[in-house]
């Protein structure tokens, strides 16, 4: 297996055919598509992939119910269809789980109006299973619940519920992960795909960008990246550079900006649950609030999401204590019976999301008040740039499909390459045609070795990549062993996330390829995780220091801001 470790010559002295700016679901998405289509491609990250925000979503592939609230039929369609690529692409990195929605006996709540709301929802997903192709991926139907059952599920006795409508999603084990797999297909197909490195400016004059100066965030050191065109796929940071070009104001420009906060909790449920809260919802058929979710997750639930509308980008996204008690306060306002309090949040994390765009309509080539597709030579009269702005993680792969018919326009005197421009394809480890078969076969394979959670987590971790993970580990004994006595990790993916999936930080490891960050990693784990990845990375005892005191300190304002300091 080819490694895909971090290797920045390939970036220099080259001239691509584009270069895309973020490594978020978008520009992961954009790196895959423009590989695929034969053109010479590279994607720049500034910090770790997937690491912004990208990875605080409620990781859910949304089919888009919620766009029924607001009568926007087409992007419920839109949204199902899309989770139905990613279920096809990908059917290890996420799991369907139940969702149930409770119902009462005023009409906008009542059982038989979401009844009528779910059967235009499952006429809206038609076609979704011709996507997905696998018949043992298909999303079970809908069904209705008595009030007797609903109590089972939640906790909800005494609240004057009539039932609930249970339906299905799909939740990924990380989304980062996901993100990961669509930057290792795209760098199977020969994209050069690097993290920690900044756009710092772009190249060529007023008129007209022909490339990136970019620099090494490891190492400082700075050079150019010369393109045909670039791509700003950076999301809500966009504006840090394009609002430097000139006549800026003459494009779509972020103007408002929300943060989202998720907390990860004692589980409350073994289904997904949707509780109406007080606080307003923008919709046109109102069934009494915002409402805030519960899910399932690794042995706990993930609750969310919090909202704080801001100006500015570029302050601090830490988890705050006001996003925890909001948070707390929605729960248990909506399910009394949890009385969750701060000694009950394992740990959480906040988000950046573009909130209002100015300028949509004149200037942008595709798109809507939540993805953006910009010609910067119609918009302000700069050749070379587009810039695709995303809003939802299931989303992306659409965005990416819409600037990819720019992109074909922009480069149509070029000569792409031979690869078969099929945008529906399988990613990274999904080399199998039945994946709960492949299940029964590692597990009967691995029996003895590892337990059969840990063989499960191996198989949505890395799908068809496991048998390779395991040899890789398997004379070492030590990286055979869990990483936290709660969790399935063991030390062997420290190991492969340094050689396989680019990761040079201990946050990289943390947050990023197994996601114990967020689930109550101690400071004894954390330092034996940093040791191991001294060792193989050549760390000094400064820098080990230096890492294992920066993971620490996100790990202790997260806990701060849960304590309500």
């Amino acid at each position: 297996m080819t490694s895909f470790k971090r290797n920045l010559s390939a970036l220099k002295g080259e001239k691509f055919d584009v270069v895309i700016i973020g490594g978020g679901i978008t520009g992961a998405w954009l790196s895959l598509h423009c590989a695929q289509y034969g053109y010479k491609t590279a994607l720049i990250e500034k910090a770790d992939y997937a690491s912004q925000t990208s990875a605080a979503s409620s990781k859910m592939l949304h089919s888009g119910i919620r766009y029924l609230q607001q009568m926007q039929f087409d992007k419920v369609r839109e949204s199902a269809m899309e989770r139905a690529q990613y279920i096809y692409a990908a059917p290890h990195l996420s799991n369907a789980i139940p969702f149930a929605v409770p119902t009462y006996r005023d009409f906008k709540r009542s059982k038989f109006f979401l009844s009528c709301g779910m059967l235009a929802y499952q006429t809206l997903c038609l076609g979704e299973n011709s996507v997905i192709e696998s018949q043992e991926q298909h999303l079970p139907g809908m069904r209705s619940i008595s009030a007797d059952e609903l109590n089972t599920i939640c906790d909800l006795e005494n609240e004057p519920h009539t039932g609930a409508i249970v339906f299905h999603e799909r939740h990924m084990i990380d989304s980062e992960r996901m993100v990961l797999a669509i930057l290792q297909t795209a760098r199977d197909l020969g994209a050069q795909v690097h993290n920690y490195v900044c756009a710092q400016s772009f190249l060529g004059d007023d008129q007209s960008v022909t490339g990136v100066m970019a620099r090494d965030e490891l190492n400082g050191d700075e050079f150019a990246i010369n393109a045909t065109l670039v791509v700003n796929a950076a999301g809500p940071w966009i504006d840090n550079l394009n609002g430097k070009l000139l006549n800026a104001d003459k494009a779509p420009n972020i103007n408002s900006f929300a943060v989202g906060s998720h907390i990860i909790t004692r589980q409350l449920s073994d289904h997904a649950i949707a509780l109406t809260t007080k606080h307003k919802a923008h919709t046109k058929i109102d069934r009494g609030g915002r409402h805030v979710f519960a899910i399932p997750w690794r042995g706990y639930s993930l609750v969310g999401t919090s909202y704080d509308e801001i100006m500015r980008p570029n302050g601090d996204l830490s988890l705050q204590a006001e996003h925890v008690d909001q948070l707390l306060e929605a729960i248990n306002d909506a399910m009394p019976s949890a009385q969750l309090t701060r000694d009950d949040v394992i740990s959480g994390y906040s988000g950046l999301y573009d909130y209002r765009t100015n300028n949509i309509k004149s200037t942008v080539y595709q798109g809507s008040g939540e993805y953006q597709v910009i010609d910067h030579q119609s918009a302000n009269s700069v050749d070379g740039l587009v810039t695709a702005l995303g809003a939802k993680f299931t989303t992306g792969r659409k965005v990416s499909e819409l600037t990819m018919k720019l992109i074909g326009k922009k480069l149509s005197g070029l000569q792409a390459g031979s690869t078969k421009r099929r945008v529906k394809r399988k990613l990274h480890g999904s080399d199998y045609s039945s994946f709960s078969e492949l299940q029964q076969l590692k597990q009967a394979q691995y029996k003895g070795l590892y337990t059969p959670d840990t063989i499960d987590h191996l198989l949505m971790s890395y799908g068809s990549d496991i048998d390779a993970f395991i040899s890789r580990i398997s004379d070492e004994p030590a990286l055979k062993n869990t990483i936290c006595c709660s969790q399935p990790d063991i030390f062997g993916q420290v190991i492969w996330a340094i050689e396989q999936e680019q990761a040079v930080a201990l946050s990289d490891v943390i947050y990023g390829r197994t996601s114990l960050g967020l689930l109550g990693i101690s400071k004894d784990e954390l330092s034996k995780v940093c040791e191991l990845m001294a060792k193989n990375l050549e760390w000094s005892s400064q820098q080990q220091e230096q890492q294992f005191n920066q993971t620490r300190s996100r790990l202790e304002k997260t806990q701060a801001a849960i304590n309500g300091e």
